[in-house]
């Protein structure tokens, strides 16, 4: 089951409390999350709350997954995300450094406590346009800092569905040919696995950094 979502006008605690600001609930992350995102966007929406944790232990990865895809296009968008991670090694953090930080990473399949070291680097190292990507003609430019250091690095754009499917956010599910056709993606940390599907992590650079410090 997906889990549900509430959304707000603004990120302010206090001014959530205000009447007008709640813009009511949807039942779960929505099926195309590229255009909806960017319909929330354009009606004000700055802040949502995910009621359920994502968890990347489960060998399913449906809900995870469309979660995952909907917190990267929020943060692509500047938008504020209250979201817990579930994982079972903490470590693997940094593949996922550029979304919005989670309030919360808990490691285990069950209970689990929150992995406080872990939430307290994400929030310190994240900035806008931590691993986004920019389209010309016939390519895609990533712009990495997951890492620590700045990665730059040019695709060279199939001309297959399945990839362009990857960029409108739909996941591809994995078998032995997808995973052989997307294996350098998925070691350059490009794909993630979610359970039984790989999903793209950088989003589309929508604002350029004025900051000598992010190239």
């Amino acid at each position: 089951m997906k889990p549900g979502l509430t959304l707000w006008k603004d990120r302010d605690p206090a001014a959530r409390c205000l009447p007008g600001v709640r813009c009511g609930t949807l039942d779960g992350p929505p099926d195309n999350p590229v255009h909806a995102v960017g319909q929330l966007a354009s009606e004000g929406v700055q802040f949502v709350q995910v009621h359920e944790p994502v968890d990347l232990t489960d060998a399913d990865g449906t809900s995870a997954v469309a979660v995952l895809l909907l917190v990267r296009e929020l943060t692509s968008h500047g938008i504020a995300v209250d979201w817990t991670l579930r994982m079972n090694d903490p470590a693997q953090w940094r593949e996922l450094s550029h979304l919005y930080p989670p309030a919360a990473v808990l490691y285990g399949s069950t209970g689990g406590e929150s992995e406080e070291g872990v939430v307290a680097a994400w929030r310190g190292s994240f900035h806008i346009a931590k691993c986004g990507y920019r389209r010309g003609p016939g390519f895609l430019e990533i712009r990495d800092h997951r890492w620590g250091s700045f990665r730059r690095l040019v695709v060279q754009e199939p001309g297959s569905g399945a990839f362009q499917g990857l960029l409108d956010g739909v996941p591809a599910v994995v078998s032995a040919s997808t995973e052989r056709v997307l294996r350098r993606h998925l070691h350059e940390h490009l794909l993630h696995r979610a359970g039984r599907y790989l999903w793209w992590t950088p989003y589309r650079l929508r604002r350029w950094p004025l900051s000598t410090t992010i190239p």
